[in-house]
């Protein structure tokens, strides 16, 4: 393990739970916000119901490639 990664885990190791919870629910909505903005680049016509739609049909092909 390098130096980075070290300190990395030293860091979240002296985070409560609640810490890391939060960290976590905000990385997911960083990847949500970003997932949405590339849908909709390619679909700038898009309304906020068809972008909905078209996140859903993202996520329910991204879950059904994993299993």
């Amino acid at each position: 393990m390098d130096k980075a990664s070290a300190k990395q885990l030293e860091l979240l190791r002296g985070k409560t739970p609640e810490q890391r919870f939060a960290m976590m629910s905000d990385l997911m909505d960083a990847q949500f916000e970003s997932m949405r903005a590339g849908i909709k680049y390619y679909n700038p016509a898009a309304t906020e119901a068809e972008l909905d739609e078209l996140v859903k049909e993202r996520l329910r092909k991204s879950y059904s490639l994993k299993h």
